[in-house]
């Protein structure tokens, strides 16, 4: 009987062990375990455009998350190693957006992929860009989902080298490679784990000349939050596998913290209402009105002033030609006095 009882315990702890092992990494994470991991690097925020984020402290103008890192081909597809201590985390879960105000910014998600990324692929260069907040496994995406000024691009003999952001070209040329590249969203669910497969191991291996060989994921670094995991631990957890996968889950409550920082943020709001009212009062203040009433005076003042009628009036001046009757006069009076005589 004891056999028995100690051959179901075991049992029992084989089963709970098996089912902790088989644990999504993505059941465990949460908004709190992301603010504790992140924010001795970083502060966070909130955005009117995706609530609460986190930027880190290294961001600077000019600055763009996908530099500062290397790609590696795994069994689950291309997955980035960020060469920040802190990658692990914003690099797998959430993507990457660009603020207009506060500039690149974390958005949280909380399920894990080997990279959160479109590629834009060519013989000669291949970028990629995070992809879009609202983005979900199966969404067709097309080449203008990203902005061109949000990717890296870089020769496609370096892009296998690490801190590949080194090699990448200046932004103003990115919109001639988006356009003539070919557009690859290769993201999917593939036995209960994100993939990201983009550009074939084959064309980069001889664009590259480099022999690539698929490493298990559980053997590359610094893609997941602890050192040492297993596969299970990636996987999309039964909650999220049942509805739509989405790269991130914006916070919809913003903190009350954060809310100093994101104060800025309404002030360009107040921007488009001014600009009515500069509109509003341009008719009132516009100079054309203003010059025609000047030039309607300056026609109407000199008028009396070239009017004809005082040269009219001058007219009788011209009275010396009635000295004849003078004349004539004064003849008669000569005649009378010289008949008295």
């Amino acid at each position: 009987m004891n056999a028995i009882k100690k051959l179901t315990l075991l049992a029992a702890t084989v089963f709970l062990a098996g089912a902790a092992l088989s644990t999504p990494a993505s059941a465990g994470m949460s908004f709190d375990v992301f603010y504790s991991n992140l924010n001795r690097d970083g502060h966070w925020m909130v955005t009117a455009s995706y609530g609460r984020v986190w930027q880190p402290a290294v961001y600077r103008p000019g600055w763009n998350p996908y530099y500062d890192g290397q790609w590696a081909y795994t069994d689950v597809g291309w997955a980035w190693q960020s060469d920040y201590a802190w990658g692990a985390i914003p690099y797998h879960y959430g993507t990457w957006a660009f603020d207009p105000i506060a500039g690149w910014v974390w958005v949280p998600g909380y399920v894990w992929a080997p990279s959160w990324v479109v590629f834009s692929v060519g013989p000669d260069y291949i970028g990629w860009a995070p992809v879009p907040v609202r983005f979900s496994i199966g969404l067709t995406l097309g080449r203008d989902a990203c902005p061109p000024d949000q990717y890296v691009f870089v020769s496609t003999r370096r892009f296998l080298s690490p801190r590949v952001g080194g090699y990448a070209v200046p932004v103003q040329d990115n919109r001639r490679f988006v356009e003539r590249n070919r557009f690859v969203n290769d993201l999917r669910v593939d036995n209960r784990i994100v993939v990201n497969h983009g550009p074939a191991v084959s064309d980069v291996e001889r664009w590259s000349r480099t022999r690539i060989a698929a490493q298990p994921i559980e053997r590359v670094s610094r893609v997941a939050p602890n050192k040492s995991f297993t596969r299970a631990e990636l996987f999309v957890d039964d909650a999220r596998a049942n509805r739509v996968v989405r790269a991130a889950e914006p916070a919809g409550k913003p903190a009350p913290a954060p809310m100093r920082r994101a104060s800025a943020v309404p002030a360009p709001r107040a921007t488009p209402a001014q600009a009515p009212r500069a509109t509003a009062q341009a008719p009132r203040v516009t100079p054309q009105p203003a010059r025609a009433r000047v030039a309607e005076r300056a026609q109407a003042a000199p008028a009396p002033r070239v009017t004809p009628a005082p040269k009219v009036k001058a007219a009788p001046r011209a009275a010396p030609k009635a000295k004849p009757a003078r004349a004539a006069k004064a003849n008669g009076n000569a005649k009378g006095r010289s008949r008295t005589r």
